[in-house]
């Protein structure tokens, strides 16, 4: 590459580079994000939380709020205001007054006249694109504590297996480099968390996606997580998966529902979501469905999505 007629070389740095540990993981699949619904939160709630310290002040607030908004023959009466508008104030105003708090956030009110209801998918986007922003300065992170650099214009794929999180690379001949970014970004939960974050972006179009492998994987996390016990790694007897000293893993699985505090109230809904899959699996074989292994493309210190035409490294 030349800038100002200087030829710069890029390439991996084998030298100074930091010891690789496991104690610290960088990559995050959310981040904090406001978005538009809560820029409209903290109007309401500013708003809300002084109109109650001036109802407060009245013999009897409750009276003096639905003067405000239900009694078309008070002289309090908010005719300035659309029936939506009033609608609104009354509800949130009156839970501010019994709670200290708005316990539903309604945008109909007058503080938002002429902006209109909130792009559901447009805000959605807003955040997968913030997120990706965060994740790369992340990745950058990690590179630069561990003292990697990759060439401009290497495009590395980055691709994780979702039965043990492990991240491999291709799209380089250099050896040295694909060890020195494994080695980095399978730290403590980094690969985990690049996964997830994979997953948080794809689209309804994505080709890495099906709901049979989703199902699966899902499947396999719950068991593990639930169990300990990793699905791939049981004997499949008489279309049931079996642990080694012979019991059927959704025994267990069902054992420990009942067991934990957590999920003990949640038994029957988990049994009868999780229940026919991993039967038909069994019954199929762990390998009848493709796991949800997922790629994500890495160029220039940006992750480019694959399989979809969104790019969520592409600032909307």
């Amino acid at each position: 590459m030349k800038i100002n007629n200087q030829t710069i070389s890029y390439s991996a740095v084998t030298t100074s580079q930091q010891p690789v540990t496991n104690n610290e993981t960088t990559i995050q699949r959310n981040n904090p994000y406001e978005g538009e619904g809560d820029r409209r939160n903290k109007i309401l709630d500013e708003k809300y939380r002084k109109l109650n310290e001036e109802n407060k002040r009245y013999a009897n607030p409750y009276d003096h709020i639905l003067d405000k908004y239900c009694n078309p023959y008070s002289p309090k009466f908010r005719s300035d205001l659309t029936k939506a508008e009033r609608d609104a104030a009354y509800s949130m105003e009156s839970s501010m007054l019994r709670n200290g708090v708005i316990n539903s956030y309604d945008f109909s009110d007058a503080a938002f006249r002429g902006e209109g209801p909130i792009n559901d998918t447009l805000e959605n986007t807003k955040k997968k694109v913030f997120n990706r922003q965060q994740v790369n300065g992340q990745i950058q992170d990690l590179f630069t504590k561990y003292g990697v650099t990759i060439p401009l214009g290497t495009a590395l794929t980055f691709t994780i297996n979702p039965n043990n999180f492990k991240l491999t690379v291709t799209g380089t001949t250099d050896s040295s480099l694909i060890d020195q970014l494994q080695n980095v970004l399978n730290t403590a939960n980094n690969s985990k968390e690049l996964f997830f974050h994979m997953i948080n972006s794809s689209s309804n179009e994505s080709t890495q996606f099906t709901q049979s492998k989703l199902e699966k994987f899902r499947l396999v996390n719950q068991i593990k997580t639930i169990t300990g016990y990793d699905l791939n790694s049981l004997a499949l007897v008489n279309n049931k998966f079996i642990t080694e000293d012979g019991t059927d893993i959704f025994d267990i699985y069902k054992e420990k529902l009942s067991q934990n505090p957590y999920t003990k109230d949640h038994v029957g809904a988990a049994i009868g979501y999780y229940g026919p899959i991993l039967h038909e699996l069994a019954k199929n074989g762990f390998d009848s469905i493709p796991d949800l292994t997922l790629s994500i493309r890495y160029e220039d210190g940006q992750l480019h999505d694959i399989g979809q035409s969104i790019n969520y490294s592409k600032a909307i």
